[in-house]
């Protein structure tokens, strides 16, 4: 995972670590998520919105990144958690979030309504 992995050069025998199986680890982005978007503006996330959660790639977080420094807001739940979350206008519920855990590595949750399929056009 991004982020994280071996940092003072022990060798293989000497390492230790904690499995944290992915889906609980998106189980507890999506609870984050909850949170903040009810402290921000006491709104809950119900249908017709859902949470979409992601683990970063090594590349391709250019816009997402620039969107969150430009137009995020940052919140501090110290010591383990540095969430920045940007909303779309008019919609406080819809929102992009990078959640830092430890600030050792991150996950990714867009808020917003699933777009309706498109009726195919006459002929």
């Amino acid at each position: 995972m991004p982020g994280l992995g071996e940092r003072w050069g022990r060798p293989p025998a000497e390492q230790q670590a904690i499995k944290v199986p992915g889906d609980k680890l998106m189980d507890m982005t999506r609870k984050i998520v909850r949170g903040q978007a009810y402290l921000d503006n006491s709104s809950f996330i119900e249908p017709p919105y859902e949470i979409e959660c992601y683990l970063p790639e090594e590349e391709g977080l250019e816009e997402v990144k620039e969107l969150l420094d430009s137009a995020g807001q940052e919140y501090k739940r110290e010591p383990g958690l540095v969430i920045r979350r940007a909303t779309v206008e008019g919609d406080p519920v819809s929102a992009l979030y990078e959640i830092t855990f430890w600030d050792q590595f991150k996950t990714y949750a867009v808020v917003g309504k699933p777009e309706a399929p498109q009726a195919p056009e006459s002929v």
